[in-house]
């Protein structure tokens, strides 16, 4: 055992360091995967290769590694007569010069005279063969096993089940079952099917990170939270660091990331106990029960086409085998694997949900007899019963098709059959707790949700079924926002930070035109901003700030915000400050409804500063939304004051006018603030927004108590569908991406009646 190297899939490593865990000799053995002695014995490369070949000859970043895994056998010594293999050698050659390429030079040193033993690979190409002084074959092999044929793959995994619970009543160890062949087209019917019969089963489900709130924030405004518990946050990091060496400000800086998070997963979490899915090429013991699915056409054996960018007619230089040698090869080895599985169970399906198929062509090769009446016992899920008893209910309905099945179970079962029940049934508060995100973080955007409709807040915060969208309008959104952060910044070069932003995405025709009216809207809105500077003795400025109240409780919970801008004005101690919010589109100031929870934007913002304790003493300017994104103005306007007021603030401003006249001058018939007027002899005009202090202290006091009291709603788990109509509006379905889940009927709506004033506040 000394000295000794051993090449093996890590699945083998495990079983083999299990079964000999107290063998010394052990300690003298070094494991290699495939692939790592591929990296030490020929090359290894990571982003900056990839990132490298994007940007000199934009490839797509599946072609990079496709080129880059074509390099190992390539001889950059030798001359060769294919067009594509010289590519590929001019391209290592290319590659050694810049450096990217990391070798091992001492490797082949310390290999030499070492004993190299590969276990569980059966798929070595021609050149590993050599390399290794080993030959894949396999002796002869025979198959006893009888294969059962189903109709629907949901007949497969029943009989599956069925068979498993005959082995736990023999005595079976559950930990020694497994299944094989298992696509992710079988994962949703294998977790229902099990869970309905109560067997426990650790199902690989692959869930990319990139649909996560951290993930998501991160791509969309670069934050990252590095205090946050956040499980997700170690793998966002590390793919980070991985990608430390490109240029962040590059355009394909941001392809990379997105590629590298998209193959980035969350920890499946596995139980001790449970059925476990593995490849055909696991290590089983004698006392192992395997069930080999979809022994179908095309799935098993799988074949392999000429269509690989180094084909059958040039592999020759290279020292590869060809397909038809692959294919065969391919046969032997799964014959031989399977006739070494003591405990065989073989099945196939002649129909998935979205896919026909025919029996593997091995079967009748082989002759394998073909089981097609399998018994189906119906004594172990009730539940199960019931759902299938409403299936076969629809053959009957929909189809005529009436069998023995339908009859057997009809007679046991009374199921509320062509109802349909759409309310929120709860869910296990211990099971969502443990797997919430911490700290919960919430801010006005989910609050808003929650408000509009506990259901939509469930789908998109708890589900997490809101998938980040790269759209053109987040892209432009974003892009103003960025622009309106740094004007003010000392040396800011309007062209050198638009042309930037923009090299972080690819742009068709139509959005290069767009982006010509874009580019001058955003020059004359910064234009406006100096001159509105003028007007203000405000001075100090925070742009895209973000504010945190702690509103931890039995959990860790954090209210968080990101105001778009902040003005304000130090007199000694006092700070005056006033808050501008961002908008395109449409204008609504009214802040009545959030007596019910809704339009409570700018008293969000007011509860952040107030308990954030960002300013000492703060004192209440106004709180205000500011226009962007126009559409194309009429020449008349243009040549208008109207054409300036579009960028008028439009809010809530102090009734202090010793206040307000420091931050607007023209506060008497204002060119800051719309609507705003004031004379000494008739005070403020009938039109201007105006909100007393004591009116504001009741504002920020009722924001609090509600924010409270939805948190403790949210953490209970209360999640029910219940969509407002304010003022005979759907003010919650209307512009609901996922309104087509919930199906709400009329007594799910809550009606509220138009708000009129600030009363319900209290307070004078």
């Amino acid at each position: 055992m000394n000295d000794r190297i051993i090449i093996c899939p890590n699945d083998y490593k495990t079983s083999l360091l299990k079964t000999n865990s107290f063998n010394s000799d052990l300690e003298s053995i070094k494991y290699y995967t495939k692939k790592e002695f591929l990296d030490n014995y020929y090359f290894s490369y990571d982003y900056k290769a990839i990132y490298y070949l994007m940007k000199k000859y934009n490839y797509d970043i599946d072609v990079c590694i496709k080129y880059l895994d074509s390099l190992y056998t390539i001889d950059v010594s030798k001359t060769y007569n294919s067009k594509k293999i010289e590519f590929l050698r001019n391209l290592k050659i290319e590659l050694n010069n810049n450096d990217l390429l990391y070798y091992n030079n001492s490797f082949k040193d310390y290999i030499d005279g070492k004993e190299i033993v590969v276990s569980n690979y059966y798929d070595l190409d021609l050149y590993m063969e050599e390399v290794l002084n080993y030959k894949v074959t396999f002796p002869d092999s025979k198959i006893s096993s009888s294969v059962y044929e189903f109709k629907s793959m949901e007949d497969e995994v029943n009989y599956v089940c069925l068979e498993i619970i005959k082995l736990l009543k023999q005595g079976v160890s559950i930990n020694n079952i497994f299944l094989c062949n298992v696509s992710e087209e079988y994962y949703y019917t294998l977790n229902n099917l099990f869970s309905y019969y109560k067997i426990p089963i650790n199902i690989p489900f692959k869930r990319s990170i990139i649909g996560n709130s951290l993930v998501k924030d991160y791509l969309e405004n670069g934050n990252l939270d590095l205090e946050s518990n956040n499980p997700v946050l170690k793998k966002l990091v590390s793919v980070l660091n991985k990608l430390v060496y490109v240029n962040r400000d590059d355009e394909y800086y941001k392809k990379i990331l997105i590629h590298e998070l998209k193959n980035t997963y969350y920890d499946n979490k596995e139980l001790d106990k449970a059925v476990t899915i593995k490849d055909l090429t696991y290590p089983f013991s004698d006392s192992d029960y395997v069930f080999v699915l979809g022994f179908n056409q095309d799935v098993l054996p799988k074949m392999e086409r000429d269509d690989s960018f180094i084909s059958d007619s040039i592999k020759c230089e290279l020292s590869m085998y060809d397909t038809n040698y692959i294919n065969n090869r391919k046969k032997k080895c799964l014959v031989y694997l399977l006739s070494n599985i003591n405990n065989l169970y073989l099945s196939y399906k002649l129909q998935s949900p979205f896919n026909s198929y025919y029996p593997s062509y091995l079967i009748n090769e082989l002759n394998l007899e073909v089981i097609k009446d399998y018994k189906f016992n119906y004594n172990y899920s009730n539940y199960y019963n019931k759902i299938l008893l409403g299936e076969k209910l629809d053959d009957y309905y929909v189809y005529g098709v009436k069998d023995d099945v339908l009859e057997l179970l009809n007679n046991h079962y009374t199921i509320p059959y062509n109802t349909y029940d759409n309310s929120f049934k709860g869910i296990n508060h211990d099971h969502y707790l443990t797997n919430l995100d911490y700290p919960l973080k919430l801010s006005y955007t989910s609050l808003n949700a929650y408000n509009e409709c506990k259901f939509k807040y469930y789908i998109k915060y708890v589900l997490k079924l809101d998938q980040f969208s790269d759209s053109f309008s987040s892209f432009v959104g974003s892009l103003y926002h960025k622009i309106l952060s740094l004007y003010k910044h000392p040396g800011f070069d309007f062209l050198v930070e638009f042309n930037k932003y923009l090299e972080k995405r690819e742009l068709n025709f139509k959005e290069k035109v767009l982006l010509l009216r874009i580019k001058q809207d955003i020059l004359d809105f910064l234009d406006v901003l100096k001159k509105q500077d003028l007007i203000t003795a405000y001075d100090n400025s925070y742009y895209e700030k973000l504010f945190e109240v702690d509103l931890s409780c039995d959990v860790s919970v954090k209210f968080i915000g990101y105001i778009d801008k902040i003005m304000y004005y130090k007199k000694i101690e006092d700070i005056y400050f006033s808050i501008i919010d961002y908008k395109s589109g449409n204008i609504d100031t009214h802040i009545e409804p959030m007596k019910y929870g809704l339009h409570m934007q700018l008293p969000v913002y007011l509860y952040l500063i107030h308990y954030s304790k960002v300013f000492n003493n703060p004192i209440f300017t106004g709180i205000y939304y500011q226009n962007i994104l126009f559409d194309y103005p009429k020449y008349d306007l243009v040549n208008s004051n109207k054409y300036l007021e579009r960028y008028y603030l439009n809010g809530y401003s102090t009734d202090d006018v010793s206040v307000l006249e420091l931050f607007d001058s023209t506060y008497n018939d204002s060119e800051l603030i719309k609507s705003m007027k004031y004379s000494d002899e008739k005070g403020f005009s009938r039109f201007s927004k105006i909100i007393s202090n004591d009116t504001l202290y009741e504002m920020v006091k009722f924001t609090k108590k509600h924010i409270e009291e939805k948190r403790d709603e949210i953490i209970s788990g209360d999640f029910s569908i219940n969509p407002k109509i304010y003022n005979l509006e759907n003010v919650s379905c209307k512009y609901c991406t996922y309104r087509d889940l919930c199906f709400s009927k009329e007594g799910d709506k809550v009606y509220l009646d138009k708000v009129d004033d600030l009363s319900f506040l209290g307070g004078e």
